[in-house]
């Protein structure tokens, strides 16, 4: 890549040395309208009900909103106030956030209609769209160098980010047409790694669908292609092995609620020795959990006391549909059911074969939930659930066929994951070396 012929130090750690020629000016100065978003109430129907988007609309990686489902509010006119969003204007997530993803994620808001945006978000206006552009990316910038953990004030376990100190940044900015240059050489650079990131997550979804389909078969209706079977009297299961059995789940599992406790407490949280899990501890170790990102004290445990070792959480409210084994005694968030099966099945339900058949139970959770408002499964529906229950040595010879089928498409669904991973360090990278002048791109 080509280099500028001179450059400054601009004494930033995140920015080095910048072209000569590149202008010092402070972010604010770019925006001509900013704001919070206004959240309004349910819609009631009516002409004025506006969509309102979210955070959980934010498409960040692609840099834009996801509009397939908006949410839609009723705004009083008194409340929008100059706090409409436009097609082209910035939006920053400035509250909420979590430890996998902190607050300071900024998208282009590319919508057909003026709208509003949630009280968690602040919009920024700009006149021209090179300049939004290139702004756009230089937050994706900062995000990746983490210059927005610098700006933060968390309060009650919230974050928050300062938006005065950190629109009140120094920025170095190009001329207009270098601009224009930076933001068609990141669209076209960061188009191509997106697609080939795009094609690798649908390997990774066919792999997955592989993946079910072979657990669902084995579990549902056993491995023995000669096995003599009935009629289960479960339309979506149809025929099982004569002598199989099945029972709801209800009669399989004690159930149990996850819940978080105060974080206002500190003597629930220093110093804790009991793992706590939520949704990134899976994500990020997978289903068999034994270390937490987050440990409370027994100070913490409320009478029920712990999640026992070799019981299940299943993820019941927010991301319906992913479960995990726990491998110590521990306790998981509110987003969690616990399940444990009960002591008079020990012997009639094997513990590996019950983990393979919640597979089938988070493809049902996520098939059922209804997601309007609040995702949250049907607890009654759940506990009548149907488990088939293969005698215990086909249940082990089940479970070694499952592990056997499927250990090649974990393999190659690990593969595609990384390589998604180099490919997005690899877009950040050039992302930073153009937003800071190290390449010259025109």
């Amino acid at each position: 890549m080509k280099r500028y012929d001179k450059y400054k130090q601009t004494g930033s750690p995140w920015i080095g040395k910048i072209p000569s020629h590149w202008e010092k000016l402070r972010i604010k100065f770019l925006i001509s309208n900013h704001a919070d978003g206004v959240w309004g109430e349910e819609e009631k129907g009516n002409a004025d009900d506006i969509n309102c988007y979210r955070v959980a609309d934010f498409d960040y990686d692609r840099m834009s909103i996801n509009n397939n489902n908006p949410t839609v509010r009723n705004i009083l006119k008194s409340q929008l106030n100059g706090r409409q969003i436009f097609n082209g204007d910035i939006l920053l997530e400035k509250s909420g956030g979590g430890e996998a993803t902190p607050v300071g994620r900024a998208v282009i808001a590319n919508i057909a209609e003026p709208a509003v945006c949630s009280n968690f978000i602040h919009f920024l206006h700009i006149e021209n769209l090179s300049t939004t552009k290139f702004l756009c990316y230089y937050f994706k910038h900062l995000y990746s160098n983490k210059v927005n953990l610098l700006f933060f004030n968390q309060t009650t376990g919230i974050q928050n980010l300062n938006i005065h100190a950190y629109l009140g940044q120094d920025l170095y900015l190009p001329p207009l047409a270098e601009q224009e240059a930076v933001a068609e050489y990141l669209d076209k650079k960061c188009g191509s790694i997106d697609a080939v990131i795009a094609a690798q997550e649908r390997r990774i979804a066919l792999l997955e669908e592989l993946k079910q389909s072979v657990i669902t078969e084995a579990v549902t209706h056993g491995i023995n292609p000669n096995a003599t079977l009935r009629p289960s009297g479960i339309d979506w299961i149809g025929k099982i092995p004569s002598h199989w059995d099945y029972k709801r789940l209800r009669f399989v599992c004690e159930f149990r609620n996850g819940y978080t406790p105060s974080k206002a407490n500190p003597d629930f949280w220093t110093d804790g020795t009991i793992p706590w899990y939520r949704m990134e501890d899976i994500r990020d170790s997978g289903r068999h959990l034994k270390e937490a990102k987050q440990y409370v004290t027994e100070d913490a445990v409320k009478g029920g006391g712990l999640f026992d070792a070799g019981s299940f959480i299943l993820a019941t409210t927010a991301t319906i549909g992913e479960h995990a084994v726990l491998i110590v005694d521990s306790l998981a968030n509110q987003q969690f059911t616990n399940l444990k099966i009960r002591k008079s099945l020990n012997a009639v339900v094997d513990n590996e074969f019950f983990f393979y058949f919640l597979y089938v139970i988070d493809d049902y959770c996520k098939s059922t939930t209804k997601t309007a408002t609040f995702a949250a499964v049907n607890i009654d529906d759940l506990k009548n659930f149907p488990v088939t229950i293969p005698p215990v040595a086909e249940q082990t010879q089940i479970v070694c066929y499952i592990k056997g089928k499927t250990a090649s498409i974990d393999a190659s669904i690990a593969k595609a994951k990384r390589e998604i991973e180099l490919l997005k360090e690899l877009k950040q990278s050039v992302i930073t070396e153009a937003v800071t002048g190290k390449i010259k791109v025109y």
